[in-house]
């Protein structure tokens, strides 16, 4: 098994040209698995099963190592038996039958209701383009739309009165979310604005949000438009548009929503994706039980909903 993986290290240095950096972590991965292997008694690539790879990701596991490092591992365990199929040493690659890690993405963090203000109140309302940017962002935080979602609405969106948006979202998925409040005010606003430039037309119909010369906001422009929203507001420079969408969702779960309507409003497919969006900590969920639960405090309160 040494010989196998000294020869695969070879190729991937000399007929790949990898990296030396490459090379090193493909090593110190591959000399892991052969110590695992070694340990268990297996010494012919032959004797390797898919099995014996899901066991040696779990010993990993057990020993603290993160699901990044163990995909990683993964990887270049494929490349080894790729490299041994490839030049019939075996007949198949067991790694192909295990599944990598998955590691937990990050969530972007929530602005406080304070920051969100801050946040807002940054476009100079006496322009035009301010008035416009101060609308956007009330409907990123109003609504909590993706930001290809902001830039691919069109007037043929907004329901008369404007009290509803159809969003295009992912997979061509279309969803209807209410427009409400002060995202509502500042759409209207902005719709009646004398000096917002006349709309052109595109292959997506009329756009909502305008540039100087009338044509669609791209996400790009989005983009650059909330970063310097944030640098205004003095807040971490990793906040984007995203933060704005998992402060929607967890605010309205703190006020009181429910995790269905707000999948709903979301556009999530899975429920679980909208459960890893609107966390809530600990102490949050603890003071919501203690307020509403009759017996939080030891006492008859169910005895007395029944009225016993």
């Amino acid at each position: 098994m040494e010989r196998t993986v000294a020869d695969f290290l070879t190729y991937l240095e000399r007929g790949r040209q990898a990296s030396p950096h490459t090379v090193r972590a493909y090593t110190t991965d591959l000399r892991q698995l052969l110590a695992y292997l070694d340990a268990t008694g297996i010494h012919d690539p032959a004797a390797v099963t898919h099995r014996t790879l899901r066991a040696f990701l779990a010993d990993l596991a057990a020993g603290a190592v993160g699901p990044r490092s163990r995909a990683r591992k993964l990887a270049a365990i494929r490349s080894l038996f790729r490299f041994l199929v490839r030049e019939g040493r075996l007949a198949a690659n067991p790694a192909r039958l295990v599944s990598a890690p998955r590691a937990p993405r990050p969530l972007p963090r929530v602005l406080t209701i304070d920051e969100v203000l801050r946040l807002l109140a940054v476009p100079n309302l006496a322009t035009a383009a301010g008035r416009r940017d101060r609308a956007i962002l009330e409907l990123f935080y109003g609504c909590g739309l993706r930001i290809s979602e902001v830039s691919r609405l069109s007037e043929a969106d907004l329901a008369p009165g404007g009290d509803w948006l159809t969003i295009h979202g992912k997979g061509r998925k279309v969803r209807r979310v209410p427009v409400v409040g002060e995202a509502r005010a500042a759409l209207g606003r902005y719709l009646a604005d004398p000096e917002r430039p006349a709309p052109r037309r595109d292959a997506d119909g009329v756009p909502l949000w305008l540039t100087a010369t009338g044509d669609r906001l791209t996400a790009g422009q989005l983009h650059g438009l909330v970063k310097a929203a944030v640098r205004g507001a003095g807040l971490p420079g990793a906040t984007a548009a995203h933060a704005l969408r998992h402060t929607y969702a967890t605010h309205l779960l703190e006020g009181g929503a429910d995790l269905r309507s707000i999948q709903e409003l979301l556009g999530h497919a899975s429920l679980s994706t909208t459960q890893q969006y609107a966390h809530v900590d600990l102490q949050h969920l603890l003071e919501q039980y203690d307020r509403a639960h009759p017996r939080a405090h030891g006492g008859r309160g169910c005895d007395r909903a029944r009225g016993d």
